[in-house]
Formats: structure tokens, sequence, C-alpha cells
């Protein structure tokens, strides 16, 4: 089973996507912040990250950090911008907007995960 590592700082946003995705067959283990992944995480790494990007929290350092925990892991940046802005496209691999479909994330999850 594939593990996705899933943080938001909306617990309703963490639910959510959590009950989807595992409908789907995926382990979901959420966070509300870098900052708790990073202080807490004591498991395998996990197959794919998403990282919502309107965090308060989220600073260069601390994403910089989680990418030095789970090299080569690919990272889904997930916000309400239409479009990845400029400042975060060197930490994501890919980029999804909330408001597309839940099908749209299952795609690119499915997508991603069979290439890796």
């Amino acid at each position: 089973m594939q593990t996705i590592l899933y943080i938001d700082h909306v617990g309703s946003h963490r639910f959510l996507l959590q009950e989807e995705l595992s409908e789907e067959g995926y382990q979901v283990v959420t966070a509300k912040s870098i900052v708790e992944v990073l202080s807490t995480w004591r498991n395998p790494a996990p197959d794919l990250i998403i990282l919502e990007l309107r965090q308060l929290t989220v600073q260069e350092e601390s994403v910089e950090n989680l990418r030095k925990r789970f090299p080569g892991i690919l990272c889904i940046g997930y916000s309400t911008f239409d479009q990845c802005p400029d400042e975060y496209r060197k930490w994501v691999d890919e980029y999804l907007p909330k408001l597309s479909s839940m099908e749209n994330v299952k795609k690119l999850i499915k997508d991603l995960t069979i290439k890796q």
C-alpha cells in the first residue's frame, strides 16, 4: 500500500482528502504543518507528499528541510491559487489548485505513483 503524506493547516481539508484517498487504497498520513512532520515523523518515507502552500508557517527553510528529510519523494503543491505562484515552483514537482475536482487530484496521484 502506498503512503501519502498530506500537510495542511485546515483540519477539514485533511479529513476530506484522507477519506477520499483512503477509499482509493492509499494510506494517508496527515499533519498540520511541516514543523510537525519534521519533529514527529517516525515512519518510513512516504511515497508522495501533498503540501498545502498557503500555510502561514510555510517558509523556505522548512520546505528545504522537508525535501532533505525525504529526498527524491515527489511533492504536489496544493492550494487555492489558480496557478502555482513563482516563489513556490522550486518546492514542488507538480501543482494542483484546490478548486480542481477530486477526480483530478486522484488522477494526478495515480499517474505519479505509477511512474515511481
